[in-house]
């Protein structure tokens, strides 16, 4: 399993930013056409030089020894594709697959990121993360991811027959989808978990951008004269994306749907 980072990462080269899919979500019958959408856009930027997947691009992970979740061959191929061109793949592991483990590694080179990660890109500064639980008090929800996270656990989960596994996850991530409220899809600004965490980190350490995922919601918000806020949206009905290309300034928000704009 690939392990966490602290140190600084420098990158040069174009990137491609794209969070929470949620490929395979039970309730949604749009699932596969999503799908489509998000390989045509991977194939439309494929001389990108670094993909980065901020988490829960699919609604449940969970890699056996010898099994991983069926489906998915058309993105599976693409990213092998992404691989053998030299674009290199880094996933940041969400609170819908956080059990991401070596398969993508293996077969796509990816790197995994597990946690908030600070990177050089084109000479910028960005922190780079899913998102969930930081900022603000949320202390419930971290002590349950702990527990997700705690390895016994995962042992202990791994030992139910897939189907019945799948079918618990599935069962899970309908009811956590249906408890949201119309509120929850609202962007609240400076009362938002997201950027009360980023304006901490601003009184530590200088950050250019910070890129998030999580919320669902694309939001370029400035933080300061030379600070610059980013959630990358969803692919739920925003189909938002974040791209930084060498030579450009700052990232930039965009919609693969322009009608979403």
């Amino acid at each position: 399993m690939a392990e966490e980072r602290d140190e600084h990462i420098e990158l040069y080269g174009d990137c491609l930013f794209v969070s929470d899919a949620h490929l395979g979500a039970p309730e949604d019958r749009d699932s596969e056409l999503r799908e489509c959408l998000l390989l045509q856009l991977l194939s439309e930027n494929g001389k990108i030089d670094h993909l980065f997947l901020l988490g829960d691009i699919f609604d449940f992970w969970f890699e056996y020894r010898d099994v991983v979740p069926r489906g998915y061959f058309r993105l599976f191929s693409l990213l092998h594709g992404m691989k053998s061109r030299g674009i290199r793949i880094h996933y940041f592991a969400g609170n819908h697959d956080m059990w991401v483990r070596d398969y993508f590694k293996e077969s796509f080179g990816a790197e995994i990121y597990r946690k908030e990660q600070k990177f050089t890109i084109n000479g910028r500064s960005f922190l780079i993360a899913h998102g969930d639980g930081l900022g603000g008090r949320q202390g419930k929800y971290n002590f349950i991811k702990k527990i997700f996270n705690f390895k016994p656990n995962q042992v202990l989960y791994s030992a139910l027959h897939p189907r019945i596994a799948f079918a618990i996850a599935r069962f899970f991530s309908f009811k956590s989808r249906n408890s949201h409220s119309e509120a929850d899809m609202e962007f609240r600004y400076e009362s938002e978990h997201q950027v009360q965490y980023a304006r901490d980190m601003l009184e530590r350490e200088h950050f250019d951008f910070f890129i998030f995922g999580h919320r669902h919601i694309p939001v370029r918000h400035v933080l300061t004269d030379d600070s610059v806020f980013f959630n990358a949206g969803d692919w739920f009905g925003t189909y938002s994306y974040i791209t930084f290309k060498r030579g450009e300034l700052s990232p930039k928000l965009e919609f693969f749907n322009q009608k979403q704009q």
